[in-house]
């Protein structure tokens, strides 16, 4: 994402970066060895607050989101932890301990009351089709100031929401929205493929306990949180369909990709399961050599197409998949006749 009214990055990132460097300088200074505790809490002070503060003046009138400051002072808190002692230094242990979890929880509230918001917004104005992880890329984009990180961010907070609190998408019409389960099985192919990595996950935390109790319980956790991966992804599915606008086309897939298309930018559709020879061709889907698909859209100019945990991809071509596929070519055909009346 392109940033107008740019600040100067040279000072907005340089002297957060020498008050950094000119602290860890200070600890091997022999008046540090002297008084710690004295120097110690005003290290803290210059990491946390004079650092944050001198890049939050330098990007105060530019376009730039006033919420990436919270990096600069997340990066105060890793900088403080490795050059100070932080045991030893009851401030830095208090930061560490109720500062820092208070300002992610207070990330993850704004991302949902953005949301919120947005979704009351849209309904208000009868657009009942607020994406949850379209919109939480924005708000992480304006939080890190990065579109990178924001995604990275925005994919894992969206685990946890597809997982425990978003719902099956309802109004489906095969009109304007289109499912993309329902008739390829995909959905309990990814259960059956849930179920049996659970009870894998199981049989292998009981084996490997007999040699490293530690070691067990860390491969678990993170074969636990697969499990919550994959099974938001499935329920992703559910609750984001692939949609025709006037126009646009949006294609998503769970958690796996997402495709915004203009109409503009198709140059044809065909309804077909063949892979285009000689065209940079990118799946929307989870397992590609697993999952098929029934449509392929080739595009005027390429396009960056969204994949699993927000990783960019250039194509030229799309592959997806969709129900009642003839319903879904009519439409889809309606939209790029009457963009042609319009420009003849």
């Amino acid at each position: 994402m392109a940033i107008a009214n740019k600040p100067n990055w040279t000072l907005a990132i340089g002297i957060p970066a020498i008050i950094f460097l000119a602290c860890f300088l200070i600890t091997f200074t022999q008046r540090y060895e002297s008084d710690q505790q004295l120097i110690s809490n005003a290290i803290i002070g210059d990491l946390l607050i004079t650092a944050p503060l001198a890049y939050l003046l330098l990007i105060r009138k530019t376009a730039v989101s006033k919420f990436t400051v919270i990096r600069v002072f997340v990066i105060g808190v890793l900088v403080a932890g490795l050059i100070l002692n932080a045991h030893s230094n009851d401030l830095l242990q208090f930061v560490k301990t109720w500062i820092s979890p208070l300002i992610e929880v207070g990330i993850i509230f704004l991302v949902l009351r953005k949301f919120y918001t947005a979704s009351k917004a849209g309904k208000q104005a009868g657009n009942n089709k607020v994406d949850f992880l379209a919109h939480c890329r924005r708000v992480m984009f304006e939080v890190t100031g990065n579109a990178t990180a924001g995604n990275i961010f925005s994919s894992e907070i969206a685990v946890f929401y597809y997982a425990f609190i978003g719902r099956k998408y309802k109004g489906i019409d095969y009109r304007s929205t289109f499912t993309a389960y329902k008739e390829n099985g995909v959905i309990l192919f990814l259960g059956t493929f849930l179920a049996l990595f659970m009870i894998e996950t199981i049989g292998v935390h009981f084996l490997l306990s007999m040699w490293n109790k530690v070691g067990a319980w860390i491969i678990t956790g993170l074969s636990f949180y697969t499990c919550i991966q994959l099974f938001a992804h499935i329920r992703a599915i559910k609750a984001r369909p692939t949609i025709i606008n006037d126009h646009s086309l949006e294609v998503h897939n769970g958690l796996a990709g997402d495709a915004y298309i203009d109409i503009s930018n198709i140059e044809k559709f065909e309804m077909t399961n063949k892979i285009p020879v000689g065209r940079k061709a990118i799946k929307i889907s989870l397992l590609k050599t697993l999952e098929g698909h029934n449509c392929v859209v080739y595009l005027k100019q390429p396009i960056e197409v969204t994949k699993i945990f927000g990783i960019k991809k250039t194509t030229d071509t799309v592959l997806l998949f969709v129900d009642r596929p003839k319903d879904f070519a009519e439409v889809l055909d309606l939209r790029l006749t009457g963009l042609a009346t319009i420009v003849g």
